[in-house]
Order: C-alpha cells, then structure tokens, then sequence
C-alpha cells in the first residue's frame, strides 16, 4: 500500500473507532435514563411500580407497553436509538477490524473479512431487536437476540486470532478472551438457561444477560479505543 493510501486508511480506521467508542458511551447513558423513566412491571409482577434491575430485561426497555398495559414510549425510544446505533455504527465501521494485520498475508486477509462480515451481520441484528419489539414481535425479536449474540462471538474469535497473528498488545487479546469465555457461556444459558416460570430462574437471566450486554458494551470500546490509538500512532496528521 503506497504512502496516501495508508494514511487514508489510518484515518478512516481511527474515525470508525471513534464511532464505536461514541455509541458504546451513548448507549450505557440511554439505557440507564431509559431504566428509570420506565413505568414499571416485572414478567412475574406486572404491579411493580417501577424497572427492577435484577427482574426486568433490557428488552423490557423496547417493548411498546409494560406488562400492566402502561405506554412504555420514552423508554422504547431511548432503547431503539441507542442499540439502533450501535448496531449500525458495528456495520459502518466493520472494515476497520482488518487494520490489525500488519502484512496483507492471505491468511491475516481472509479472516480480515471473516471480521467485517461477523460484525456486519451482528450489527443488523442489533438493529433488528430495536425494530422488534418483544410485547408484540416475540419470535423474531429472539431470533435477532440468538442470533445477534451468537455472531458477536463468532466475531471476537475471529477478531483475537488476528490479534493473536499480529502481535497485538496482550491488554487487548486478554480482553478479549475473558469477553469470550463470557460470551460462551451467556449463550450457552441463551438457549439452555433455567426458565423464566420462577423467580430465581428469572434473576438468573436478568442478570446473566445485564452482565454480558454490558460487558459487550465495555469490550468493543476497549478493542474500538486500541484501534484508534493504533492507526492515529501510523497517520502523521490527525484524522
């Protein structure tokens, strides 16, 4: 690659991270405003009088009404921006995983696009959750929500082995692989977790799925601020 074509992609990689970085904070800020303007309701209480962190879902957060049958508008809208954001931001910014190649080799290459296509694919399903609601789109919602987790992990494995090929910094790769473990077993529990008939089995994916959207939340920025710093190191001017 010549000089200008370096620095354009140097550029190019350290805007998409800024875009992943913005979203990421964006949508821990809205969803915690959304979590306390919500109206309240619980899928085993519909009387409660307000979100319960460790019983209500975050899609509870995108649904058109609460379980008691109150409007849930603001909540639905800070929802929908937010993972609607991101997901697009995942899409706008897929080429730049690839930057982690040092040499253009055709094994670094291929999974370069297995990257892109697995954050392409993830990024429209998070869109695809906002643009379901679960009170009156059920089945496809979860479709989205399996799905989009399952190519989430299929991206960070493709996306460590890179690293892994490239000498990435060890703060990176570590983060990447205990965001990994994570991953697994969240979507072990995704499709076969206890049952939401109880409360403890209730809890259990409440706070199994708050840990791990979080955790995605806080991996990507960690990953997303590791390229930026990476390509505005290479590019002589400022993107």
């Amino acid at each position: 690659m010549n000089t200008i074509g370096a620095v354009t992609g140097s550029r190019r990689t350290a805007r998409g991270a800024a875009l992943l970085l913005y979203c990421s904070f964006q949508f821990f800020v809205l969803t915690i405003i959304a979590m306390f303007i919500y109206p309240g309701g619980t899928h085993l209480n519909p009387a409660a009088p307000h979100y319960e962190f460790t019983r209500n879902f975050f899609s509870d957060l995108g649904a058109t009404r609460t379980y008691s049958g109150h409007s849930n508008l603001a909540s639905e809208i800070l929802f929908i921006i937010g993972l609607t954001s991101i997901g697009l931001s995942l899409v706008s910014a897929s080429g730049i995983w690839r930057s982690i190649a040092r040499e253009p080799a055709d094994a670094h290459r291929a999974i370069g696009h297995a990257t892109q296509f697995f954050a392409i694919v993830a990024g429209l399903c998070f869109v695809g959750i906002a643009a379901t609601p679960w009170n009156i789109l059920g089945p496809p919602h979860m479709f989205f929500v399996k799905l989009g987790f399952s190519l989430l992990l299929g991206l960070m494995l493709s996306m460590v082995l890179l690293q892994h090929r490239n000498a990435w910094p060890f703060v990176f790769i570590a983060a990447n692989w205990i965001y990994i473990v994570a991953l697994a077993a969240y979507v072990y529990i995704l499709f076969y977790g206890p049952k939401l008939t109880t409360d403890s089995g209730l809890e259990f994916q409440v706070v199994a799925q708050k840990i791990i959207v979080y955790l995605s939340i806080a991996n990507l920025a960690t990953q997303a601020y590791g390229l930026r710093q990476s390509a505005l190191a290479t590019s002589p001017t400022r993107p």
